[in-house]
């Protein structure tokens, strides 16, 4: 069974009603997040329990979906109404790729979720969490702890925590590493340091400790979504027991692929012609 989730503009409603549409005159058994207003079996995610979410719209919308999911780890097909890098189909492919799931004609590619204990509760993300102070142009100073031991003290605009499919995101605005494909990594940004620190790469089994916090009205945020105040002067992040599943057909579609053509519009043309003639790069 399908659960459907959609953004709510006007273009990702037209596209859902396009899916819900095609799954009634396939007679495939699908139910619709109760909070939308559209047509059909109308099931909250925990009451669905689905084999497989279709995730209409943009990335956020499906980081969304995979916060939603916590410990789940069901199968997402991100179907795009608009500019997304993380859907794996589209409003001219989504028949195509239902009938392939339907045919058991595809992957599940798994990437890793990160989850942050804010004040002795749990939040989740995929591409990246980070501390900041709620009054900009303000610094946080905070302690940053790697498996339990000292790494650096620092004075910045704020720090990030980001999986590999976090990396091109904010991450990489703040001067963070590209990581392609998907690595046991994780990578750790600092923002504008006044110790002139920079990003450091761990393993992604690794536990993250940011504590003796100092900043104004200091706030968490998980994928650039959902923000959480910090009450206490310290968070944990640490990997997630539990992937994010996205189901996957051709290398067309593939994250990684995309990962890599973002890439090459990312990392400055000096730095691509080096690579592209060694013998000039020394």
């Amino acid at each position: 069974m399908y659960y459907i989730t959609t953004r709510k503009d006007s273009v990702s409603l037209e596209l859902a009603n396009r899916i819900i549409h095609y799954l009634n005159k396939k007679n495939i058994k699908f139910a619709i997040d109760k909070s939308i207003n559209l047509i059909g079996a109308k099931k909250s995610l925990n009451e669905a329990e689905p084999d497989f979410i279709l995730a209409v719209g943009d990335d956020n919308i499906i980081l969304r979906t995979f916060r939603e999911l916590g410990k789940r780890e069901i199968p997402v097909l991100g179907i795009a109404s608009m500019q997304s890098f993380l859907a794996q189909s589209d409003a001219n492919n989504f028949e195509n790729h239902i009938n392939l799931i339907n045919k058991n004609k595809f992957d599940i590619f798994k990437r890793s979720r990160i989850v942050a204990k804010v004040d002795n509760k749990k939040y989740s993300a995929l591409n990246d969490i980070g501390i900041f102070s709620s009054k900009s142009a303000s610094l946080v100073r905070y302690d940053l702890n790697i498996n339990d031991e000292l790494l650096w003290k620092d004075s910045a605009d704020g720090l990030i925590v980001a999986t590999p499919t976090g990396s091109t995101g904010y991450s990489y605005s703040a001067h963070g590493p590209i990581i392609l494909d998907e690595p046991s990594v994780l990578s750790v940004t600092p923002i504008s340091s006044i110790e002139k620190k920079t990003s450091i790469i761990i393993p992604n089994d690794s536990s993250v400790l940011i504590n003796n916090i100092h900043a104004t009205a200091p706030i968490v945020i998980m994928d650039g979504d959902v923000r959480v105040p910090l009450r206490k002067d310290s968070l944990s992040i640490e990997k997630s027991k539990y992937d994010a599943c996205f189901v996957q057909f051709s290398k067309e579609y593939a994250i990684e692929d995309k990962l890599k053509k973002r890439t090459v519009k990312l990392v400055p043309n000096t730095f691509l012609r080096r690579q592209s003639n060694p013998e000039r790069a020394h």
